[in-house]
Order: structure tokens, then sequence, then C-alpha cells
């Protein structure tokens, strides 16, 4: 059966909190925006036994973005996301990965990531820091942020921005030390998430 440990990403949605940036005309204060869950994504992947990578995503993710076009660097996000919402593409191998083995789903339902620091790196991109928290412990983690567009979407009215977020974690880290040798240590995490005004 197919052992791997997979990251949130949450975590990351949160880290597209960072950037109001150059893409938008400046705004006195920070504005809130909600994660939507319908367009929203979180996917890891990790490699198995060397001759493969298992890609998985979950599919379910709440939160809300504070945007400070103006000054990019006072943007905060706060993210979850649910574990029990795993997907692999292979029942069995969900099942086993929510596990108490693994990522223990009925004692740690949630993933979750808040933002502490924002450095802007370019007109569009960012390094998001902020505290992440999976199986019940916490550690810092440092996101890759890019702001594709912020505006008014064709389908509504309400100002919209979206974000590709990426990065890295050690499942040893976070308390995942099963199959070590044998599953990566390194979990690739890439975040597609779209925020929408209120």
């Amino acid at each position: 059966m197919t052992r791997l440990f997979a990251a949130p990403t949450l975590a990351l949605l949160a880290a597209c909190a960072a950037l109001g940036l150059a893409a938008a005309p400046a705004q006195a204060a920070e504005v809130a925006y909600k994660i939507d869950p319908a367009h929203t994504e979180t996917t890891f992947v990790i490699d198995r036994f060397g001759f493969t990578s298992v890609i998985g995503i979950f599919g379910e993710s709440e939160g809300a973005i504070w945007l400070d076009e103006a000054a990019p660097e006072k943007s905060r996000v706060e993210a979850t996301v649910k574990v029990a919402s795993l997907l692999t593409g292979h029942t069995t191998r969900d099942e086993h990965l929510k596990s108490e083995r693994w990522l223990n789903a009925a004692a740690n339902p949630t993933m979750t990531f808040k933002s502490t620091k924002v450095v802007q790196t370019g007109p569009d991109t960012a390094k998001v820091t902020g505290d992440m928290t999976i199986m019940g412990m916490t550690l810092p983690a440092t996101l890759e942020v890019k702001l594709n567009k912020i505006g008014t979407a064709p389908n509504g009215q309400k100002r919209q921005a979206g974000f590709t977020i990426t990065g890295a974690i050690s499942r040893k880290a976070f308390g995942s030390a099963s199959a070590a040798g044998i599953i990566g240590d390194s979990v690739v995490i890439r975040i597609e998430t779209l925020a929408v005004g209120s």
C-alpha cells in the first residue's frame, strides 16, 4: 500500500495575503477578502520509493486575507484546510493517509496557517512567513506567492484577487517519521486560490 504524508497548503492559502502589490491602485487601508473554496486547491507532491511521485489535493479550505495595496508588507492571512478533504485518486490510499499512523484526521481535523511576516520580492511576488500547524505541531514556514490578477471578474461585481503559492516542508519536522528513507521527506506544495472582496 502506498504511504505518504500530505502537506497542507494550507498554509497555504495564507501566503496569498502577501500581495496587494502594484497590480492595482493603492488604497489607504487593508481590505478584507474571503477565500473562495470553490476556486481554491491545495495540492502536494511527495516521492514514493524513488520510482514515482504521488500527487494529492485537499479540496476544502476557508479563510480570510487582508490586503493592503499601498503597503503590501502589512497584508495578512489566516487559512484553514480540512484534512478529511484529502484526495489522491485512490480510495484505499486516501483512507490510509487519514488514519492514525499518518495525518490522523480524527485527532487533527484541520491544518492552519497564520501569516506573521510579508516581504515583497517583486512587483507581483512576495515571501510570506507564518505559523503552520499540522498534526497539532506548529512551526514557522515560508511560502512564495505570486499575484496573478486583481480586479473585477467578468462574471461578478465584487473585487477579486487570484494567487499561486508554492513552497516545501519537511514531514519529519511535523512529526511524520513513518517509512523514513522510503517515502520522501520533502513535501512540495502548490496552491491556486481565489479571494473575493466583501
